[in-house]
C-alpha cells in the first residue's frame, strides 16, 4: 500500500461582501494580505496529479485546511482540485474548514467531501471513521476542528470523542496495526492558541495503545518525522504544507505488514524527495 499524506492546501477566495466579513473572516482576509499572500504559492500543486500517477499511489490522505476562511468558493476550488486525482482518498477537516460558527454548524465541509463508509461511524455524525486500508492495517480518522474566536485556532478532543475512539480501537483485531489521522498534533505548540484542547487525554490513549503505530497530522506547516517509540508513543508524521514557498512538503508512505518506509518530498523547481526513513515493526 503506497499512501500520500498531504495537508493544508489553503485555497483562498477574497470576498468584499460586508455580511460575510462580519465574522472571523475579516481577520482571515487581513492575514492573507499581510502574510500568506507572499508566503504561499499554488504552482507546486499543478504537478501533483501526474506525479502521484507516476509514483503508483494507492491512497491519498488529505489532512484538512482545504480552505482559508471556509467560503463556498474556496470549497469549490478545492473540490475541483481533488477531483483530478483518481486514487482512493480519505479527507478530514482542519480548523480553517470550520472557520466560522455557521460553517461548522451547517457542516459545510461535508457538503463537498465525504469518505467511503466502512464502519457504522462517520466523520460527519460521529467525528470519527474507521477504514481498513491494507492487510493488517486500519486507519482511524478524527474531526477535532472547531470554530474559535478570531485570535485562536484551537481544536478539541472532547470527552465524547475520547470514548468513541476507545470503542473504535476495541473493534480492531489486536494483531492489526493502526494509523491515527488527525489535523492537530497532540503535543504543546509554540503558541497555545493553536493547541488541541484535551491533548493530554489523546496522548494517554497513544501511550496505552501500542497497536497505534503512526500518528499523522498537519496544522503546523512544519514538516516532521519523529520516532517516538522510546517514549511509548507512535511514529509522528507531520506532512507540512504543500503551498508554502521554500518549505512546501508532503509525505509518501509505503506500508508492508512488518515495515513502513517514509519518503518526504519538497519543492524546489519540481517535487523531489529529500528525506527517507525506514521503520520495522515487531508483532506480539
Amino acid at each position: 500500500m503506497r499512501i500520500v499524506q498531504i495537508s493544508d492546501l489553503h485555497f483562498t477566495h477574497l470576498t468584499w461582501n460586508p455580511l460575510r466579513l462580519l465574522s472571523k473572516r475579516l481577520l482571515g482576509h487581513l492575514n492573507w494580505f499581510f502574510s500568506r499572500k507572499t508566503n504561499f504559492s499554488y504552482e507546486p500543486l499543478k504537478e501533483l496529479p501526474s506525479l502521484f500517477q507516476e509514483l503508483n499511489v494507492d491512497l491519498i490522505l488529505w489532512g484538512g485546511d482545504f480552505t482559508t476562511t471556509a467560503l463556498f468558493k474556496e470549497y469549490e476550488e478545492a473540490s475541483r482540485f481533488i477531483q483530478q486525482f483518481p486514487q482512493k482518498a480519505i479527507a478530514i477537516p482542519g480548523n480553517h474548514d470550520h472557520y466560522t460558527y455557521r460553517s461548522f454548524r451547517e457542516k459545510h465541509f461535508y457538503q463537498f467531501f465525504s469518505n467511503p463508509q466502512t464502519s457504522p461511524f462517520t466523520l460527519k455524525e460521529h467525528s470519527l471513521e474507521i477504514h481498513p486500508i491494507a492487510p493488517h492495517w486500519h486507519l482511524i480518522a478524527l474531526d477535532t476542528a472547531r470554530p474559535t474566536p478570531p485570535t485562536s485556532s484551537r481544536g478539541l478532543f472532547s470527552e465524547t470523542l475520547e470514548e468513541k475512539l476507545k470503542h473504535a480501537l476495541e473493534q480492531i483485531p489486536k494483531e492489526n496495526f493502526v494509523i491515527l489521522f488527525n489535523h492537530y498534533p497532540f503535543f504543546e505548540q509554540e503558541h497555545s492558541s493553536r493547541n488541541l484542547d484535551r491533548k493530554e487525554a489523546l496522548r494517554k490513549i497513544l501511550e496505552e495503545t501500542p497497536q497505534i503505530r503512526l500518528y499523522l497530522h498537519g496544522h503546523t506547516h512544519r514538516h516532521a518525522v519523529a520516532d517516538l517509540r522510546p517514549n511509548q508513543l507512535p511514529i509522528l508524521l507531520d506532512s507540512g504544507c504543500p503551498v508554502q514557498k521554500q518549505k512546501a512538503t508532503w509525505n509518501l508512505i509505503d506500508l508492508l505488514p512488518d515495515t513502513c518506509e517514509v519518503s518526504a518530498y519538497h519543492w524546489e523547481d519540481s517535487w523531489c524527495p529529500f528525506r527517507k526513513e525506514k521503520f520495522l515493526w515487531q508483532r506480539s
